[in-house]
C-alpha cells in the first residue's frame, strides 16, 4: 500500500495562516459572545424571543469566513498528491573529437611534449561540455572509434590517460579518413550535422582540406585545435629514443599555421592554438551557442509534481456563491 504524502509546491503561502488568524480571531470571538438577551433570559426562552437563524445555522455562518481563507491559502500553497512523467527536451548538439595519435605527438617544442598538452586540453574540454553528445575517434594511418556518441563524458574522461601513439597498431597520418569516420559516428546516431573537433600535431594535406570542405557542405563543421609550434621540435619517445628518418637523420616536426588555417576555413570551423582559453572552445561547442541539430529529438523522462491546488478552489467557489447576497458579508462579520 502506497503512503499518501502531500508535497507543497509553494509552501511559503502557508505562513499566511498567521496574519489571517490574527485578523479573524478577534472577529470570530466577538461573534460568539453572548448578547444582552442571552444574559437577561433563560436559554430555553431565546428561540421564542429572537428572530433570525437558528443556532445551528448561525454557527455555520460564523465559520464561512475562516473556512474561506483556509481554502484559499491551501490552494495558493500548491498541494501535490501525485507525480507525472514529463519529457526533458535537450538541444541535439553533437560533436566528435578527432584525436591525432601520430608520432608527431612526441615532439617536445611544447613542454613537456605535445601529447601531454593535448591530453590536458581534451580533459578541460570534456569537463566543460555540459550538454549534447560527444564521441571520440583516434587516428594515425587508420581511424579507430574509441567511443560512439554519448552523454556520459565521464567515460571519455577516463580514457584520456590511455591515449598514446604506442596503442596504435599502425603509424602514419591520414586525417581525411578520420574525418569521414567521425561523420559516420554522427550519422549512426541519427545526426544530420555536428562538430568535428580535430586535435592535431601535424600539418594537413590537400586531401584533408578537400575532405573538410566536402563535409562542410553537408553541415559537418571541422574545428581545428593544433598542438605544437611553427619552430618545431624533435620527437622523443617515452624510452628517450629520438625519431629518425631512413637515413638516420633526426626528425623535427614543424607546424604550418597557414595550412592549419586553410583546414579550418575549408571546414567552416574555428582554428584554435595551444594558448586558446578552453572557455572560448567550450563556448563554441556547447549547445547554448552552437547551431541546433535538425535530427531527431533526444528526450529523457523526469517526474514532476502536479499542482492540485485547483481542487480546493471548488469548495471555495461554493462558499463565495453562498455569500454572494446583498448584506451577507456584513452578517458574517457580525
Amino acid at each position: 500500500m502506497m503512503d499518501f504524502i502531500v508535497h507543497w509546491l509553494r509552501p511559503w503561502w502557508l505562513l499566511a495562516f498567521f496574519p489571517v488568524l490574527a485578523l479573524l480571531l478577534p472577529i470570530t470571538l466577538a461573534s460568539w459572545r453572548d448578547t444582552a438577551w442571552h444574559k437577561a433570559c433563560d436559554t430555553h426562552l431565546l428561540p421564542h424571543l429572537l428572530i433570525g437563524d437558528n443556532a445551528r445555522l448561525s454557527i455555520v455562518k460564523k465559520c464561512f469566513l475562516p473556512l474561506g481563507f483556509l481554502l484559499a491559502i491551501i490552494s495558493l500553497a500548491g498541494p501535490s498528491y501525485k507525480t507525472s512523467d514529463a519529457p526533458i527536451f535537450q538541444l541535439n548538439t553533437a560533436r566528435v573529437i578527432v584525436f591525432d595519435l601520430s608520432t608527431a605527438q612526441w615532439a617536445t617544442d611544447i613542454a613537456p611534449n605535445r601529447l601531454t598538452r593535448a591530453r590536458f586540453k581534451l580533459l578541460d574540454l570534456l569537463q566543460g561540455l555540459q550538454e549534447g553528445q560527444t564521441g571520440l575517434v583516434v587516428f594515425t594511418e587508420q581511424p579507430f572509434v574509441v567511443s560512439p556518441l554519448t552523454q556520459d563524458t565521464q567515460t571519455l574522461i577516463d580514457t584520456v590517460s590511455t591515449l598514446s601513439p604506442t596503442i596504435m597498431p599502425v603509424q602514419g597520418y591520414r586525417l581525411n579518413t578520420a574525418l569521414l569516420e567521425a561523420k559516420k559516428v554522427l550519422q549512426k546516431a541519427g545526426e544530420k550535422n555536428g562538430h568535428l573537433v580535430v586535435f592535431t600535431a601535424q600539418n594537413p594535406t590537400q586531401a584533408d582540406i578537400a575532405t573538410a570542405k566536402i563535409l562542410a557542405t553537408h553541415r559537418f563543421q571541422t574545428d581545428v585545435l593544433y598542438i605544437g609550434s611553427t619552430t618545431g621540435g624533435t620527437m622523443s619517445t617515452p624510452d628517450g629514443t629520438l625519431a629518425k628518418d631512413e637515413q638516420g637523420n633526426i626528425l623535427v616536426s614543424r607546424l604550418n599555421k597557414s595550412a592549419l588555417s586553410a583546414l579550418a576555413a575549408a571546414g567552416n570551423g574555428q582554428l584554435w592554438t595551444p594558448e586558446t582559453p578552453i572557455a572560448n572552445i567550450i563556448h563554441t561547442l556547447n549547445p547554448r551557442s552552437a547551431p541546433k541539430s535538425t535530427s531527431k529529438n533526444h528526450t529523457a523522462q523526469t517526474k514532476i509534481e502536479l499542482d492540485n491546488g485547483y481542487i480546493w478552489l471548488w469548495p471555495l467557489l461554493i462558499l463565495v456563491l453562498c455569500a454572494f447576497r446583498k448584506g451577507r458579508l456584513q452578517e458574517l462579520l457580525k
